[in-house]
């Protein structure tokens, strides 16, 4: 009985499951590929080379707006440091008048210390923007959570058909090692029974060809058992280069969305989305306890509408800025400071640019070297790529 067991289990049927994405996005991804493709066709790898092109320029078109914009705070900068000095001394002096208040408006507050005077200045300033800061961070941290997910269960589906992979080999090495050892068996059988039916001088016909009857038996179910085994192996590679071929995708787009996050952390100096509306509740509070107190000490207001005329008047495009900022326009260190993090932001710009620049350059080289490879699918990407409004040259 027990070598029955072992030889019913060396040819029970190997069940490969797939895991089941719980994040739609993949799991669509995967049942498409599998059921109407099963492999990535030529078609589909110029639609995913379009997509990614489209992408990174749209990418690109965001990321130099900001960039625009950056650039904007430096030539404002320039064209202040370059102002006749009886002007500059104006600014200064309106920028001290704004320091003072800010200041006494500080100190009224100081015994709550919700947040930092560089974060309330941060918050006044980009307050009108805030709403949609607020979507494109929690749009970006969904997005990266997402991406994570995907991640982890691309990996796992990946390491589940290598073990897979393993378990078939395995059984394959055992069938092997069976055929051997019962086929000897078998045929020192058959000797032993023709040696004695010799001896004996009786007619052991019979036994021999039923004994040949289960080698052979024994041979075609292994054969069989082999061939299947074989199949899923195969079916299993697929499976796991498909999931690497998906891994290698979605970690365009975390890249993609990470780099994209972390500027706006550094941007808005928080960790998370959860972190900014924090600051922003706490911004919330103490501006309401300004407002009680700016009703007896209403100069700021007029100091600060006298200082962004001036500014405007004088050719900076963004004056609003300099309102929130007028620590910088008194002292040259603090402008520095300013200088510094613009230039922090504006190199990472660059590189996100950059990075996108070379995506959109891929695939168009990749698009090239697929219709140098199939000239026959020259009409089906044009028209493809025509949808996309993609210009090859």
């Amino acid at each position: 009985m027990g070598l029955l067991n072992a030889v019913k289990g060396l040819f029970t049927k190997v069940e490969v499951t797939e895991e089941t994405f719980e994040y739609e996005s993949i799991d669509s991804y995967l049942k498409k590929q599998q059921q109407e493709q099963g492999e990535q066709t030529p078609e589909g790898d110029v639609a995913y080379k379009c997509d990614q092109i489209v992408e990174a320029s749209y990418q690109m078109e965001d990321l130099k707006v900001e960039y625009d914009m950056v650039t904007s705070y430096f030539e404002d900068i320039q064209m202040i440091e370059e102002l006749p000095q009886n002007v500059r001394k104006e600014i200064t002096d309106t920028a001290k008048k704004i320091a003072f208040l800010q200041n006494e408006t500080t100190e009224f507050l100081h015994s709550d210390d919700r947040i930092s005077d560089e974060n309330f200045r941060m918050i006044q300033g980009m307050e009108k923007d805030l709403t949609a800061v607020f979507g494109q961070l929690k749009e970006l941290e969904d997005m990266d959570m997402a991406i994570r997910r995907d991640m982890t269960h691309l990996e796992g589906e990946k390491n589940a058909q290598e073990y897979i992979q393993e378990s078939i080999e395995s059984r394959q090495s055992k069938i092997k090692n069976f055929m051997i050892i019962f086929g000897t068996i078998s045929v020192l059988a058959v000797i032993t029974l023709a040696v004695v039916g010799v001896l004996t001088k009786n007619n052991l016909v019979l036994p021999v060809l039923l004994i040949l009857l289960v080698i052979a038996g024994m041979a075609a179910l292994c054969v069989v058992t082999y061939r299947n085994l074989s199949y899923e192996f195969k079916m299993s590679e697929k499976r796991e280069n498909r999931a690497i071929s998906l891994m290698n995708k979605v970690k365009i787009k975390y890249v993609n969305n990470t780099s994209t996050l972390e500027y706006l952390y550094e941007k808005y100096h928080v960790n998370s989305l959860r972190e900014l509306e924090y600051l922003y509740d706490q911004y919330l509070i103490m501006v309401d306890e300004i407002r009680k107190y700016q009703r007896t000490t209403g100069d700021l207001r007029e100091h600060t509408e006298a200082l962004s005329k001036l500014l405007y008047a004088h050719g900076i495009k963004d004056p609003d800025i300099w309102t929130k900022q007028s620590l910088a326009l008194i002292d040259p260190r603090e402008m520095v400071e300013v200088k510094h993090s613009l230039n922090v932001r504006r190199q990472k710009l660059r590189d996100q640019i950059a990075y996108n620049e070379q995506l959109r350059l891929d695939g168009l080289k990749d698009i090239r070297e697929l219709l140098k490879a199939n000239p026959e699918l020259r009409d089906d990407v044009r028209r493809e790529m025509e949808l996309y409004h993609i210009n090859l040259q």
